[in-house]
């Protein structure tokens, strides 16, 4: 792309820019931040539509006063425009740094913002709750439907996962009723990958922002305790602490209050939400060539397999 290209976007939204510099970090999308003002972001796999509802939600948020940045729309009011022929926008800078104190740059021992970002996702989904927005998300992120997507390809039959499939088949089959039944499981706006390096901190380390909502959905509302089950709820050797996803449980439930029927799946949803993850990432490495050992080679499979009773 060529920074004319970029330009012309960006004076395509009100914004004549003096400095602009590219951001790294996006695994899927590219990033500038714009005169330390805003950040403008060109979508890379996301969809026009599912783009629309991304953007949409997000502006709800911040209208609601909820710690995220808000879109900018453009003089003639559209939220998105494109570069090179790909969905773009422009979104408010927020200011904050990311949790530094991670395990493999991704795990974090730091219970407390464990806590309060299970206490924010529940903030957000109260928000968003019996909320639609514009534009629709594609099913492809259910995590259901991606261990189903695993089960019927061929790597469900290598010698090395039998036991990994063994325990999915059980999953899919409890989920799939879970499905087939919702009462009292409610459903909505999911964030979808609500971790330590989407969240923004003041000096002080308390929650400036919630960002990155590209992976979000609608789906059951707890499937956003996965991610931070995930992150926050796992012993130094990566192995699934169930005392500590249990603290990440009621600090949600103590903003956002469980169904009973809610209290009783948790656990369930968040394993499936592993599954998916973990799943996902093997898949991609036999793919790729990878000398797969075990299930245990995607932390998020070992994740999974801790919450099932396999070690």
């Amino acid at each position: 792309m060529s920074a004319s290209d970029l330009t012309a976007f960006l004076r395509g939204r009100g914004v004549d820019a003096a400095n602009v510099v590219p951001l790294l970090g996006g695994e899927k999308n590219r990033s500038w931040l714009v005169d330390g003002a805003f950040v403008a972001r060109s979508y890379s796999t996301s969809t026009p539509v599912e783009v629309s509802y991304e953007l949409h939600a997000c502006e709800f948020l911040a209208q609601q006063g909820f710690a995220t940045p808000s879109p900018v729309r453009a003089d003639d009011g559209s939220l998105w425009g494109t570069i090179d022929d790909r969905p773009a926008a422009i979104f408010t800078y927020a200011a904050g740094s990311h949790p530094t104190d991670l395990i493999d740059g991704y795990f974090s021992a730091d219970l407390r913002l464990g806590r309060e970002a299970a206490g924010l996702a529940a903030q957000m989904h109260v928000l968003a709750a019996d909320q639609s927005f514009d534009g629709a998300r594609t099913a492809r992120l259910d995590p259901l439907k991606r261990v189903e997507t695993f089960l019927r390809s061929p790597y469900a039959d290598l010698p090395v996962l039998r036991e990994a499939t063994r325990r999915l088949t059980a999953l899919q089959e409890k989920i799939a009723d879970v499905y087939a039944n919702p009462t009292g499981l409610r459903q909505g706006l999911v964030h979808n990958d609500i971790s330590a390096v989407n969240l923004l901190l003041d000096d002080s380390g308390e929650i400036t922002a919630l960002i990155d909502f590209d992976d979000c959905m609608t789906s059951f509302q707890l499937y956003d305790l996965g991610r931070i089950a995930e992150t926050w709820g796992r012993t130094p050797d990566r192995h699934a602490d169930l005392t500590r996803i249990k603290d990440l449980i009621e600090a949600y439930d103590a903003v956002r209050p469980l169904t009973d029927r809610e209290a009783e799946l948790a656990v369930d949803l968040i394993a499936a939400y592993a599954a998916a993850t973990g799943v996902d990432i093997l898949t991609n490495m036999l793919r790729a060539g990878a000398d797969v050992q075990g299930p245990a080679d995607s932390y998020s499979m070992l994740f999974f397999l801790d919450l099932t009773g396999e070690q």
